[in-house]
């Protein structure tokens, strides 16, 4: 996971796991010539209270996602997500959204490192902040990949790189910064 979902609590993290992966997934060549072993089309809306970037909000979520999982373990999906993100204690809110397509290889497994390495791709939307009104406060878009290392035994996080950066990426660029930076400035 990056620093940036890591951050998240659990709740946000998962909803907003759900709709980004399946609003990202870029077709692998390898992918388009074998059939899926699974696939599925989902829709689906949800609503909940948590904390985001150490600010309590109130959750709208709706997500539509396609996802195909393949033999050789690599994965593709298209899809879009849009939050509405409100702070009760003051009625501001911000809508946060993601279109586009995603895909990973087949996970890496380094047993001698006891590691395990993800590398997932987003082509499209991978976020947009805006106000409720339209203005918009933070935009990512483009191509962007990465490499996302986990401990093989326990799952925890060890690390993260960005390996592709084509488009604006502000976030990325900031190390993951921006976002809460953002979120906190249209929140509070």
């Amino acid at each position: 996971m990056s620093r940036f979902t890591s951050s998240l609590p659990r709740t946000l993290r998962h909803a907003l796991a759900v709709g980004v992966v399946a609003a990202f997934a870029l077709t692998p060549g390898a992918a388009l010539a074998a059939q899926p072993v699974q696939s599925w089309h989902d829709h689906f809306t949800d609503s909940f209270s948590d904390q985001l970037c150490g600010i309590g909000v109130d959750v709208q979520l709706r997500v539509t996602d396609s996802f195909s999982i393949f033999a050789d373990g690599s994965v593709k999906g298209t899809g879009a997500t849009r939050g509405v993100i409100t702070n009760p204690l003051n009625g501001k809110s911000v809508v946060l959204s993601t279109a586009g397509q995603f895909s990973d290889v087949a996970p890496v497994i380094d047993e001698q490192a006891g590691t395990i390495t993800l590398h997932p791709t987003a082509k499209g939307l991978p976020q947009k902040i805006q106000t409720e009104h339209g203005s918009v406060l933070l935009r990512d878009a483009g191509i962007i990949s990465f490499a996302h290392t986990f401990d093989l035994d326990d799952g925890e996080f060890i690390s993260s790189q960005t390996t592709v950066n084509n488009g604006p990426h502000p976030d990325a660029d900031s190390d993951f910064t921006a976002f809460c930076d953002v979120m906190s400035g249209a929140l509070t």
